[in-house]
Order: structure tokens, then C-alpha cells, then sequence
């Protein structure tokens, strides 16, 4: 599976095009990894899945209805007590990252107008999910991390919020054709998958690969056997940067294995889902 930061890119869309200004409903935490927020929109109901797993992290919105613990748990009421009622009002992403924030617009227990941001990090094992104040202090955290010498970025109520630090590659959904041709010139590995993996930021090695089949006729295409490859590159993410799909790869028994934004022909057919949420409802169970 491609849920890479590219990919989350191209999930956030769907989720402003569908859910932006609806207002939290419910929240339930049906797992130790789950969270899932309910959201009441003009064109409907949509439920906001936060899936901070370390195995398979993913953020999406979800048709599925798991079935809810008897007590919910403290972080569950937490974010109850600070959030319901809250209306989205932004969506965005960490350059480059697999960082998600989402702001409401809530009312305090004073009464008062107050921002409240939810920020999940879907980066492996350091998968969490932050409720922010409007200073960007930690209201609380799904998994807390204590002061350690060996921890770079402390998760505690009422310390700032940190960010991972920024990629040092070269951004996808910004590059021009001279970027192409600096990246082709660079030194760097001879193959082109490991080259785009190297310097590109936001891409997983299926994607690499599959840009290398469309460029170059095979996965394993070195960089001195390629002719233009600066224009196909160019051309290839423009296509699909701009226009992501919900993409996947199924094996002869019909078995979802793999997925991205882009088309997937390293394993045979392709297909496409009806959207983001068909895609990934198909993929895992909440």
C-alpha cells in the first residue's frame, strides 16, 4: 500500500470537497488506535476516520460503523468535552509529511469563540494524534511521550506543540521542468526508482516504481538508459498530482494488495474505486 504523503494530499481534497463547515456530531474512539468523528454537513452526514496505528496509519472518510466500547475512553471524553459542536473551517498538510490538522471553530466553557486543532501524525511508529489550543500548546495527545534523552519531540498536556522537521527533497507538487532536469543531473543512485526516492519527498518506492515503468518500460530502469527523462517525469506526476485517483491493485482472486494515486501496471491490471472512501473501506477493517 501507497499512503504516502502525496496520497494523504489527494485524500484531504475529497475530504474539503465533501466535509468542510459541517459540525461534530459524535465522537467515538472504537479501538486503543481509532478515532472517528462524526460530522453533519450540508449535503449529509460524514464520519472521519483517524486511524493512529503504527501498522497501518491512515485518515480517511469511512462508510464503516464499528461497534463502540461500553465507557468510552478518557481521551474519547476528552475530546468530546473540547470539540462537539466545533465546525471545520480548515484542512492542511505538513509539506512532504504524512501530518494532517484540522480546525474547528468551537465555543468554550466560558461561552467564548475558541480554535481547537486536531493534528494527526500518520508517520509509523510515531503515529499520534494532538488536540491543539489556539497558542498551539497540547491540550492532551492519544499516546504521550515523556521527557527522555533519547526523544526529540516530548507529547505532554501543555507543551508546545513541535513539528517534525522539514524535508530537505525536493517537492513534487512544486517542481518544474528545470527541477526534473537538476534531480536527472544530480548524483545519486542509477537506478530511477531509488533516485526519486531519494530526493523526492512524499513519494513511497511503489510510486517510485510505477513512474519508473512509465518512463522507462521497466521498474528497474537505470538512470543512463533513459532518453528525455526530465520531460516524462515532468509530465507523468503533473498528470497525477493534479488529477489523483483512487487507484488499486487486485490479485486474480480478487483480493485488494495494493494502492496509490497514480495508475498501478507493475503487477498487471489496474483498477479504480469509486472515490477514497471506497478505496480504503475496501482495504481495512476499522
Amino acid at each position: 500500500m501507497a499512503f504516502d504523503a502525496c496520497f494523504l494530499g489527494a485524500v484531504l481534497e475529497e475530504i474539503r470537497e465533501k466535509a468542510m463547515g459541517g459540525r461534530i456530531e459524535k465522537i467515538h474512539q472504537p479501538a486503543r488506535d481509532s478515532i472517528l468523528v462524526q460530522l453533519r454537513c450540508d449535503s449529509g452526514r460524514y464520519k472521519l476516520l483517524f486511524g493512529i496505528s503504527p501498522a497501518s496509519p491512515r485518515l480517511y472518510l469511512t462508510e464503516a460503523s464499528p461497534e463502540n466500547p461500553a465507557q468510552p475512553p478518557m481521551f474519547c471524553m476528552f475530546l468530546r468535552k473540547h470539540l462537539s459542536g466545533g465546525r471545520l473551517i480548515k484542512v492542511s498538510q505538513l509539506p512532504m509529511e504524512r501530518v494532517a490538522e484540522f480546525t474547528f471553530s468551537c465555543i468554550s466553557e466560558l461561552g467564548d469563540p475558541v480554535e481547537r486543532r486536531l493534528v494527526a501524525e500518520l508517520m509509523g511508529r510515531t503515529c499520534n494524534l494532538y488536540l491543539l489550543d489556539e497558542n498551539n500548546r497540547i491540550l492532551d495527545c492519544l499516546r504521550r511521550i515523556g521527557f527522555d534523552e533519547t526523544v526529540k519531540r516530548p507529547a505532554l498536556p501543555g507543551l508546545y506543540y513541535q513539528s517534525p522537521e522539514p524535508v530537505e527533497k525536493f517537492d513534487p507538487m512544486k517542481m518544474e521542468l528545470a527541477d526534473w532536469e537538476s534531480l536527472c543531473a544530480q548524483p545519486g543512485p542509477d537506478l530511477l526508482a531509488e533516485r526519486l526516492m531519494e530526493k523526492v519527498g512524499g513519494l513511497s518506492m511503489l510510486v517510485c516504481r510505477e513512474a519508473a515503468l512509465a518512463v522507462g518500460g521497466d521498474i528497474d530502469i537505470r538512470m543512463d538508459a533513459l532518453e528525455n527523462a526530465p520531460e516524462k517525469l515532468f509530465a507523468f506526476f503533473r498528470t497525477h498530482l493534479e488529477n489523483p485517483g483512487p487507484y488499486y491493485y487486485a490479485d486474480s482472486r480478487g483480493n485488494w494488495k495494493q494502492f496509490a494515486f497514480c495508475p498501478i501496471y507493475q503487477y498487471g491490471a489496474c483498477q479504480k474505486a469509486e472515490d477514497f472512501t471506497a478505496l480504503l473501506d475496501g482495504f481495512y477493517v476499522v
